[in-house]
C-alpha cells in the first residue's frame, strides 16, 4: 500500500513563462500542471531558454554522478548545443502534452539546482517523475521535495490515477526518493546497459492517486 503524500505546504499556480506567451496551448489548464509549483524550499518554473547558463552550469557540476545514470550524460551535456536543444524540445513537448520539465530553484536564493519533469509516457491515466538534482546540493532532501511537488501537481491533472517512477536497481538515491513518498514497487524489466553505473535492471514503483483528491 502506498502512504499519502504529506506535504500540505506545496501550493500550485500559474504564471507566466517568456515562451509560454507567445504560444497556444493545446489542453485547458486542469489538463496540465501549472508553470510554476511551489514548496517549502524549493520553486519548480517551466524550462525556459532564459536559464540556459545557470542549466548548463548545474550540468557541468554534475556529470560524473549523472553519467552514472542517465544515457544522454554519456556526452557532454553541458554544452551549448545539447543545452539549447534539451530546451526546444522540453518546449515542444509541453505544447504537445507529452512532458511538462521543470528548472528547480532554491526558494531563498533563486539559484537553479537541477531539474525535474512529469513525462506522459506510460500509458493512459498515469504519468511519470523524473528528477536530478546538482552534485553539490545532493544528500539535503531536495530530489525528495521536488518529486513531492510533481506528485502534488500530478494529482492536479484530470484523469490521472497513478505515477510511476522508474529507476536502476543500482541507483539507490533514487530509490530512497521513491520509497520516502509511498512508491511501491510494482516491477522489475531488463534493460541494455546505457550508463556507466547502471545494472541492466530497471525498478518500476507506483503510488496510486488517493481517497483525499
Amino acid at each position: 500500500m502506498c502512504s499519502p503524500i504529506r506535504w500540505r505546504s506545496i501550493r500550485c499556480r500559474a504564471r507566466a513563462c517568456s515562451t509560454a506567451s507567445r504560444l497556444r496551448l493545446l489542453l485547458p489548464e486542469h489538463d496540465r500542471p501549472a508553470e510554476v509549483l511551489e514548496g517549502p524550499s524549493l520553486v519548480l518554473r517551466r524550462v525556459d531558454a532564459a536559464y540556459a547558463t545557470e542549466l548548463s552550469d548545474a550540468l557541468r557540476a554534475s556529470i560524473p554522478e549523472l553519467r552514472d545514470f542517465m544515457d544522454w550524460a554519456q556526452d557532454d551535456p553541458s554544452a551549448e548545443d545539447a543545452v539549447g536543444e534539451f530546451l526546444a524540445i522540453c518546449d515542444r513537448d509541453w505544447i504537445a502534452d507529452r512532458a511538462y520539465n521543470f528548472h528547480v530553484f532554491l526558494a531563498d536564493s533563486d539559484a537553479l539546482i537541477g531539474n525535474c519533469a512529469l513525462m506522459r509516457r506510460v500509458g493512459p491515466a498515469a504519468i511519470e517523475i523524473g528528477y536530478w538534482i546538482r552534485s553539490d546540493h545532493a544528500g539535503r532532501g531536495y530530489a525528495t521535495e521536488a518529486a513531492a511537488i510533481l506528485v502534488e501537481a500530478a494529482w492536479g491533472i484530470e484523469r490521472i490515477e497513478r505515477i510511476v517512477i522508474r529507476h536502476d536497481l543500482a541507483n539507490g538515491a533514487s530509490g530512497r526518493v521513491a520509497e520516502k513518498l509511498g512508491f511501491g514497487e510494482i516491477d522489475r524489466v531488463a534493460v541494455e546497459v546505457m550508463a556507466e553505473g547502471e545494472s541492466g535492471v530497471d525498478l518500476i514503483r507506483e503510488l496510486i492517486r488517493p481517497e483525499r483528491f
